[in-house]
């Protein structure tokens, strides 16, 4: 009576056993089946493919233009008031400031996870009412989007032994107007490469006999060029159209202009000047591609590099990106075939699509390889039918999953499939409980059962620890939805994906599972190795091992002592290891100890690309950075797994995430360049990456050693969310000198520590300048002005753009350029040969007007949120920098300064810690570091949270705090094996393997609650505690064990990635650590809980001294 009335309770009562009776013989789970499948195919085919998650970070950059102020100048009038209006945005995160000579540029950082429209209307709108505080004459400010969806997805370069830059930049715009037509093209540009112009090149001696001036040259060029509408007139009865046609349509147009007469002799712009239809000869950037001996073209290359320009091309926000780098491509390869000559490569050097359509294929792969992993799992433990059953539920869940997440506007990506390989091992989990009870049940009534009764109640049986511990695993993953920042974006998949899949799978296990169980099991005559009766035990051979495991234990107060002790012993040796480097005498910088487990960020991943930028002194002309960069290139086109290599001189490479976060794009100059290192595809060569890296560093840094004050890095595409710099330190105070100083004193120690490889800092060193100071007086007696003095001469100089020719067939403008060539530009110490001519046409030398001084040009001013900054940067060979960062922290707190003063260090608390000028200088730490700590401190918080959630539950379920501190109480045995298994593995512990050790805190939660809850029922049912015990362990010791199967299978094939290795070490030898202690160590603490509740019920029971 007490079992029918039990069934029927569960029947009525139990979610699961409700589900179970309506899909049990239902028509209905068919078509549920097949809506499920539909929608996975749907979804997979459908749904957008990337390589990693697209971070959201809305960004601009502001200039503003304020022509002869000094940086100090442009800090005060133009910067500040900019920094408070933008201050009043309150989703705005950060806000960089450099005040330079004549100009302001700002970079404004909103929160992640802002809408990027709606973030610049914000912006604009609060530029717009700071305009007023800008001082009058202060240009308007140019506001410019740094949007993540304007990062190149595909990188195509034309190079050539045969044809110059100029002629591949006509053939990559002809390419640009192809494509630029794909409506899933969004921005697309051509970077590199010299565009035509006219350029009128005067020569002073000419022009001075024939006594023309650079003023009346320039003003009758300008007049020349001129076309409009004159209005309409009415002819023969019809109004026509009247249109003066006066555009300059050749160089012969523009040489043919009247700038005067001689003698009555017309005086020709050709007569003092040479207009050339051309290029710039003159320099300030170039780009060259050579081959590396990966590629074949190697051996056929006569020489080392070619001019090259490429054509970059970004997708719309929301396509798939591997669709949309297969049109663009297959668009190219068809505009090839019709006007690219024979003698012009054409080299695919980035292609985003193809990297996330094998990041993808080959993770489904592997999820298809852990499905199949886990279905022979199956198969050992429960048979054929069974085996079969769990794996159907499988693609089922999964399809689900791919199908909300499509719905809900995610990608496939590399953390997508993860979360999907995570949550395998999870999911399958409610299946084998529910199959597993259901065969159970069958064997335990034989012939006499009444079928579809006994598959609901077996369903409902199990329900409730089910619907706990299922809710425990998407607390605690869901929990990752606090993450903040970058990280938060980047893991969003896994909080996102995991929850739903359990969901999913729970539903599943109560549906189809039950449905397929009632068709398919047979049943046999009841087996007696399955009734656990009151009083009795009659276990299985398995059970009986690990009865036989537990009685010492159960029964001798010792054991259990020793027992409790040693495992706690076994979780702080496990914690010892990672910690020892932290409070070792030897201090925390230098290898690490044998025994020890790195701490980090993120590990670095196998990639098919590097870049090394390239840093020389401002002084250092173009010329001397092409040096530089050719023989670092020389050594680079000679690795073996080198494929092609770019170089970009004087400009940032095409923009990616990490150079756009790093602000890469905003670094120009003749002193700067890039080399972009394509490798031969990662499948097809053996060393990593980050082992090339470290083979070419020594001889590249050998290299720039004989370039006096240059700086190289060797920088790896970031793994996860990219940082500025791995090792940053932010120098704050009031003292721009000062800040220089310290800036010097802290890059010597950062060179001076272990393992740091690349050190650079923000502070330039000193230009010389010549300075021009004009006699206002002198210049007023002669009828001049400064400002005509000034800009006659910034036209000897610099040149002058006057308007743009109009040529027949040409698609972009073609400018007119006024120049003075610098083989006929004067020296500035002697002025007396540069002539300006006044309002009454009389010819003035400028030496006469112009003192010539010499001096230190104006040094900019950084700026980070209001505060006066300069950076110092470092990258590492090697280790985590979580190390380094902390070694260098403790010999440069307190560090003595030149005014008597000390520097203090900072944020190097699990809260980021703003910014006090009242304390002096202070140095705050950024990176890798502060994205490790912000990361972990979310992630430990959250997880925090999440225990504390399922805490409340389990007390509300189970009318007890004890029993649910029992069942908490697993959470750390997964410690066990999560540290010696990443020292066993020789991998980093990093923020993936952290989400690992949250995963294990959901597992190890429910397997206690399925012993707990079978511990319970048998007491009710009245059975002896101790047998009670015994029970339930080995009634869960099947499911419990294959489901740690399933997910040390499942996550195994994660090891072979190196970024989620430390997710895959976490969670196999957890769960492996977890199982094993969790069936002995849970069982004993419920018998010492509930003897002692017993106890103080006033059973008979007595407790010796050895009892815990």
């Amino acid at each position: 009576m007490k079992a029918a009335h039990r069934e029927k309770s569960a029947q009525k009562f139990s979610i699961a056993a409700s589900l179970a009776d309506v899909f049990v013989s239902s028509k209905l789970t068919q078509l549920f089946i097949l809506a499920c499948l539909m929608l996975g195919i749907g979804a997979i085919l459908q749904t957008p493919r990337e390589d990693n998650p697209q971070i959201i970070i809305p960004g601009a950059s502001i200039r503003v233009e304020l022509a002869g102020a000094s940086a100090a100048e442009i800090e005060e009038l133009v910067v500040r008031p900019l920094e408070r209006g933008i201050k009043l945005i309150p989703s705005v995160d950060k806000v960089y400031a450099t005040a330079a000579n004549s100009v302001a540029i700002l970079s404004v950082q909103f929160n992640v996870g802002e809408n990027q429209e709606d973030s610049l209307v914000k912006l604009y709108d609060r530029i717009s009412s700071t305009r007023v505080l800008l001082p009058p004459n202060a240009s308007l400010p140019l506001i410019r989007s740094m949007n993540v969806d304007d990062v190149p997805i595909v990188t195509v370069t034309l190079a050539s032994q045969t044809y110059d830059d100029d002629a591949l930049k006509r053939l990559a715009d002809r390419l640009l107007e192809g494509v630029h037509s794909l409506p899933s093209v969004s921005a697309a540009y051509v970077q590199g490469g010299r565009d035509r112009e006219i350029r009128v090149e005067l020569d002073p001696e000419r022009m001075q006999s024939y006594g023309v001036s650079l003023e009346q040259a320039r003003s009758l060029l300008l007049a020349a060029n001129i076309s409009l509408p004159l209005g309409a007139t009415v002819l023969q009865g019809q109004t026509q159209q009247v249109f003066l046609n006066g555009f300059l349509k050749s160089a012969n147009d523009v040489g043919r202009i009247i700038i005067g007469n001689d003698n009555h002799r017309l005086i020709y712009l050709s007569d003092v000047a040479d207009v050339v239809d051309g290029v710039n000869t003159e320099r300030k950037t170039a780009s060259r591609l050579g081959f590396g001996v990966a590629d074949v073209r190697y051996r056929h290359m006569p020489e080392a590099d070619m001019p090259a320009v490429t054509l970059a091309i970004a997708k719309q926000r929301g396509t798939n990106a591997v669709e949309v780098a297969s049109q663009v491509l297959a668009r190219i390869d068809r505009m090839k075939a019709n006007f690219i000559p024979s003698g012009v490569e054409v080299v695919v050097t980035r292609n985003d699509g193809s990297v996330a359509n094998d990041t993808v294929n080959g993770l489904i792969a592997h999820l298809m390889i852990a499905i199949f992993s886990v279905f022979c799992v199956a198969l050992v433990f429960l048979g054929r039918k069974e085996a079969f059953i769990v794996g159907m539920s499988v693609p089922l869940v999964l399809a689900l999953t791919l199908g909300i997440a499509w719905m809900t506007g995610l990608t496939i990506n590399r953390v997508s499939l993860f979360a999907l390989i995570l949550s395998l091992g999870l999911l399958v989990d409610d299946a084998i409980v529910v199959i597993e009870n259901i065969h159970r049940h069958y064997a335990m009534t034989g012939a006499a059962l009444n079928k579809r009764l006994t598959t609901i109640n077996a369903a409902g049986e199990v329900g409730n620890p089910t619907n706990l511990a299922t809710l425990a695993v998407i607390l605690v993953f869901g929990s990752l939805l606090a993450v903040t920042g970058m990280s938060g974006e980047y893991f969003y998949p896994i909080a996102f994906s995991v929850p739903v899949a359990m969901a999913s799978s729970l539903f599943v296990a109560y549906t189809v599972v039950p449905w397929a169980a009632y068709r398919w099991l047979s049943v046999h005559p009841a087996d007696e190795s399955y009734h656990h009766e009151a009083g009795t035990i009659r276990a299985n051979r398995l059970e009986m091992y690990y009865q036989r495991l537990l009685k010492p234990f159960i029964d001798n107060a010792i054991w259990r002592r020793w027992c409790f002790v040693g495992v706690i012993g076994l979780i702080l040796l496990s914690l010892f290891q990672p910690l020892w480097q932290f409070i070792r005498p030897a201090g925390t910088s230098g290898p690490q100890s044998w025994f020890g487990v790195e701490m980090t960020m993120m590990p670095l991943n196998n990639k098919n690309t590097f870049n090394i930028t390239i840093k020389l002194p401002e002084t250092s002309p173009l010329e001397e950075t092409d040096r530089l960069t050719r023989a670092m290139a020389d050594v680079i086109r000679r690795h073996p797994q080198v494929s092609n290599y770019q170089i970009w001189l004087g400009q940032p490479g095409i923009v990616d995430f990490s150079s756009l976060l790093r602000g890469n794009a905003e670094i120009t100059g003749a002193n700067t360049a890039e080399i972009r290192v394509n490798l031969r595809d990662k499948h097809q060569r053996d060393s990593s990456s980050m082992q090339i890296v470290r083979e070419l560093r020594p001889p590249l840094q050998a290299i720039a050693a004989t370039f006096p004050h240059s700086v190289i890095q060797l920088l790896e595409d970031a793994p996860g969310p990219p940082v500025r710099s791995t090792i940053l330190a932010e120098i704050y105070g009031s003292n721009p000198a000062m800040l220089r100083e310290i800036s010097t004193q802290v890059r010597q120690v950062f060179q001076q520590t272990w393992d740091v490889a690349e050190v650079n800092s923000s502070e330039p060193v000193d230009v010389q300048q010549q300075l021009l100071v004009v006699d206002s007086v002198k210049a007023a007696l002669s009828g001049l002005t400064t400002t005509e003095v000034a800009m006659t001469l910034h036209r000897f100089l610099e040149g002058e753009y006057l308007g743009q020719a109009h040529l027949v067939g040409e698609k972009i403008p073609v400018p007119i350029r006024l120049v003075i060539p610098r083989r006929h530009q004067p020296d500035l110490t002697l002025l007396s040969r540069v002539y300006i001519t006044n309002k009454q046409g009389l010819r003035v030398p400028l030496s006469t007007l112009v003192t010539l001084t010499s001096g230190l040009a104006d040094r900019p001013i950084q700026r980070k949120n209001g505060e006066r900054v300069s950076y110092v940067l470092g990258e590492m060979r090697q280790t985590a920098p979580a190390y380094a960062v902390l070694a260098l922290d403790k010999r440069l707190d307190g560090l003595r300064l030149s005014d008597g003063s000390q520097l203090s260090t900072g944020n190097m608390r699990l809260t980021p810690q703003q910014v006090d000028s009242a304390k002096g200088y202070v140095l705050l730490w950024d990176g890798s570091q502060r994205q490790m700590l912000d990361t972990y401190r979310d992630m430990t918080g959250a997880l925090g949270i999440s225990i504390v959630f399922i805490f409340f539950i389990l007390v509300a379920y189970y009318q007890s705090i004890s029993i649910p501190i029992v069942a908490m109480a697993a959470i750390p045995l997964g410690l066990v094996g999560v540290f010696p298994g990443h020292w066993l593995m020789q991998a980093q512990f990093s923020a993936t393997s952290m989400i690992g050790v949250i995963a294990l805190a959901g597992v190890v939660i429910r397997n206690s609650l399925l012993i707990i809850d079978f511990v319970l029922e048998y007491r009710q049912q009245g059975m002896p505690l101790r047998d009670a015990i015994l029970a339930a362990g080995a009634v869960r010791l099947r499911p419990i064990l294959l489901t740690a199967l399933a997910i040390v299978l499942g996550s195994a094939i994660m090891l072979t990635d190196p970024l989620f290795s430390g997710l895959a070490i976490s969670l196999i030898f957890g769960t492996v650590a977890a199982t094993l202690l969790t069936l002995i160590v849970i069982p004993l603490l419920l018998l010492v809980l509930l003897r002692r509740k017993e106890a103080k019920a006033g059973a008979l029971i007595s407790l010796d001294k050895w009892d815990l």
